[in-house]
């Protein structure tokens, strides 16, 4: 029998990627919110940019909060399948149907349609967390060794961009072939996107296991006494885990800074480029080079550190964001290239993200007496849409900034300013991010002595 780092039982690739498919599905639904949504309240259902935006930011203060909830309410479910696993099969067809809701087109005027985007915007995302919260709680679980971790967040990351790719390949084909001024060519698009994902989620469910001795070891039952022991355990972790707050703030940041760049593309190839007809081929591939060097930085994670990781990849992501600045073509393959360079410096941060915060389950049982894994991950959770309710009303407000009204008449300056909202704004946060994983200090021994002893 192999084993790894920790002495334990190396883990079968088999339980990796039975977890790691899940997030196939999970990406059909955040890659759309990421990367199609924005376009669509102010291409197709006519939304100012800036209510667009203020869209995001209230409905990710909201999904800040279920967050919260939801992680307190898994951690303390209780079923023969475990606690986090029954909700992969029964919380996911539920989902399909807030997504497919998001994309109705109401004739309405602006009051109107920010009402519609808002509520079902924030419907969406709380069906999504109902699943996603568990799910993601479960990496803690199926391994306590940092280096397998960091192999799973890789296997993860890489189901998770193919089920982008195919998304946002898949819906603008729809969307085309009914055509677009029909009524409910994109609930329909939708639809059939939703019902891709399903079996990712049950495959999951189906390959997965809970540990009883995990189960235990997290509060249990339900009763409104918990609700202040939820809070004051919230507390607690944020002043005591110091590693916790550090990966929150980084994933504050690359949410808020590098997700600019996605939020921005379609624009950019739509009116920077001139080639709306290659909107089906740029975006995808961008996420096709972040699935295919997801493993390259969870190798890097294992042969140095998660910290060094995320040093590393800024690096080559600052060279990758002045390269794309500094070239004045508008050619669609010198695009493509640069893009590319980007988005394969950028999948370290969503790998190194996910490999990090199990690790921090395990420094919060040293330090707290319990591992709380679904609260920790539904703090993050509420961290990351914290960041990206603020990062699209930031790119709402710049979009506005930079002149843009809708997708008509675009000017050569409107132009340039996307392609600047999409470049500066995740310099900064290069910088600033490199501050605060520079004082990160759970590398493998440390974890390794935490669960292990000395």
């Amino acid at each position: 029998m192999t084993l790894n780092a920790s002495g334990q039982p190396r883990l079968p690739l088999r339980r990796k990627l039975g977890w790691a498919v899940g997030d196939f599905g999970f990406n059909i639904f955040w890659q759309t919110l990421n990367l199609l949504m924005l376009p669509f309240y102010t291409d197709v259902l006519g939304l100012d940019a800036r209510l667009a935006g203020t869209v995001f930011l209230i409905a990710s203060l909201w999904d800040g909060f279920a967050d919260t909830v939801i992680g307190a309410v898994c951690d303390r479910t209780r079923t023969r399948f475990g606690s986090y696993r029954p909700y992969l099969v029964f919380a996911s067809p539920p989902l399909v149907i807030c997504f497919m809701l998001s994309f109705l087109t109401p004739d309405s005027d602006q009051s109107g349609l920010f009402l519609y985007a808002l509520l079902s915007q924030m419907l969406l995302r709380t069906a999504y967390s109902v699943v996603s919260i568990p799910y993601s709680s479960l990496s803690a679980r199926i391994s306590g060794d940092a280096d397998e971790r960091s192999s799973m967040a890789g296997w993860r990351m890489f189901f998770a961009y193919s089920g982008g790719a195919v998304v946002t390949f898949l819906m603008p084909s729809v969307v085309d072939r009914l055509g677009a001024d029909q009524p409910y060519a994109y609930v329909l698009a939708a639809g059939a996107a939703g019902l891709i994902s399903l079996p990712f989620f049950w495959l999951c469910f189906a390959n997965t296991t809970e540990p009883a001795r995990a189960v235990e070891t997290n509060p249990e039952g339900f009763r409104w006494s918990a609700i202040g022991e939820d809070l004051r355990t919230v507390g607690r972790m944020i002043v005591g885990n110091g590693p916790l707050v550090r990966v929150f703030l980084c994933i504050i940041v690359s949410s808020l800074a590098f997700t600019m760049t996605n939020k921005a593309l379609t624009y950019y190839v739509n009116h920077y480029l001139e080639r709306p007809d290659l909107r089906g081929v740029l975006v995808p591939l961008a996420l096709v080079a972040v699935l295919a060097f997801s493993p390259f930085w969870a190798w890097v994670a294992q042969k140095t550190s998660k910290r060094n990781a995320w040093l590393i990849a800024n690096a080559c992501s600052a060279v990758a964001f002045l390269l794309f600045w500094l070239n004045p073509s508008r050619d669609p393959v010198s695009a493509a290239v640069l893009l590319t360079g980007i988005s394969a410096a950028n999948a370290a941060y969503q790998v190194l993200f996910w490999a990090m915060l199990p690790d921090t389950v395990e420094y919060n049982a040293h330090k707290l007496g319990q591992r709380h894994d679904a609260k920790v991950f539904g703090l993050a959770s509420f961290a990351k849409q914290l960041a990206l309710g603020v990062n699209g009303f930031l790119f709402g407000q710049l979009l506005f900034a930079v002149g843009y009204v809708d997708g008509d008449n675009v000017s050569g300056a409107t132009a340039d300013g996307i392609k600047s909202i999409m470049t500066l704004v995740p310099l900064a946060g290069i910088g600033l991010s490199s501050l605060i994983m520079w004082g990160y200090t759970l590398d493998q021994a440390r974890h390794r002595s935490l669960t292990q002893g000395p």
